[in-house]
């Protein structure tokens, strides 16, 4: 089915929210024409891309001032 088996979403993470949360997050996920997990994963996922990133430009300004 899949070309690559990596690509195979086969782990779990559950998430409570309140109904005004999970309002949103549908709300969101059909303006983005996506399934609500879709929309959360993809958020998820930039948000960690964005965290990683931020991180490593941190510690690389730091050690250009340690060095300078």
């Amino acid at each position: 089915m899949y070309a690559d088996p990596v690509h195979i979403r086969s782990k779990r993470v559950n998430l409570s929210l309140n109904s005004t949360e999970m309002r949103v997050v549908e709300a969101m996920a059909e303006l983005h024409g996506v399934q609500p997990s879709v929309f959360i994963r993809e958020l998820a996922m930039e948000a960690l891309k964005h965290l990683h990133g931020s991180k490593s430009a941190t510690g690389a300004e730091e050690k250009r001032h340690a060095y300078a």
